[in-house]
């Protein structure tokens, strides 16, 4: 562990500065973005960063610009890629994403762990306006106003999905009851992440997430299990032993599941719905 908790392996020592990037191309084009006047900041993120990148991983980067530079880009002039030179086949060194803060703004907005993952790890590696770790810090941060609802949606989800896989069992759609299964495994491991206050990682990192995050032994089976032996068997453990795990974290509507469904037909309830479970 290094001294802000980040899990580095041999090999990938986890990167905190510019000078610390050994691909000389990286780090040329982002000193040359810092330097640059409608530059504003920029940011480190990605498996670089946490230590977890492969040797011949790439580097990420968000750079904050103005938003007339910004504005004066095409789409996809937003997204920079930078490739390993002479190499066949092509081997990705640099990712980087253009953004300015209506972007941020955009961000701290919407409810997906996508859009905020990835800055609870980021380092600031250049501001020129002296706000760019306090716009990190908040999207960072998971909210605390209205965890325990959006946990007991993506139990709903858990929960219907695992109902709908029985009725395929019975019905013999074996497709349709394993792609139920598998919405049931995914709901119980974003469901564990919002009962760590966390935000979920892209699922390639689930792994050294859980990991660095210290999952109970008991559940960490239950979770992987609903993903590599999904049955009608497992999911019924995934749902029992999610429930426990509200429970334990003082979600007292699990005991009223029934309740809690009718209240998601609320007029007030359907837009909380779709943001906490992306049925």
């Amino acid at each position: 562990m290094t001294a802000n908790g980040i899990q580095a392996r041999a090999g990938t020592p986890a990167v905190r500065t510019l000078d610390q990037i050994d691909e000389p191309a990286v780090r040329a084009a982002l000193e040359d973005y810092v330097a640059r006047p409608d530059t504003l900041g920029l940011l480190l993120c990605g498996s670089r960063v946490l230590g977890w990148a492969e040797p011949d991983g790439d580097y990420d980067a968000f750079i904050i610009s103005t938003r007339e530079r910004f504005r004066s880009l095409r789409p996809e002039e937003t997204l920079v890629r930078l490739y390993a030179e002479g190499e066949i086949p092509k081997r990705m060194i640099g990712d980087f994403s253009i953004f300015c803060d209506e972007v941020l703004e955009e961000s701290l907005r919407s409810p997906l762990a996508i859009d905020h993952w990835p800055y609870v790890d980021s380092v600031v590696v250049a501001d020129r306006t002296g706000t760019l770790e306090d716009w990190r810090r908040r999207l960072a941060a998971f909210p605390e106003d209205g965890w325990k609802e959006r946990a007991m949606h993506q139990y709903l989800e858990l929960a219907a999905s695992y109902h709908y896989a029985t009725l395929d069992d019975l019905r013999g759609f074996a497709a349709d009851r394993q792609m139920n299964l598998f919405r049931a495994a995914l709901a119980g491991i974003h469901l564990w992440f919002t009962l760590q206050k966390r935000w979920s990682p892209p699922l390639k990192w689930w792994t050294r997430e859980v990991d660095r995050l210290g999952i109970r032994p008991d559940t960490r089976a239950v979770l992987e299990g609903s993903v590599l032996n999904p049955s009608i068997e497992v999911a019924t453990h995934l749902r029992e032993h999610m429930k426990v795990e509200l429970r334990h974290a003082g979600v007292s509507e699990i005991d009223d599941v029934v309740g809690a469904f009718a209240r998601t037909f609320l007029p007030e309830r359907r837009a909380s719905v779709y943001r906490d479970t992306y049925l």
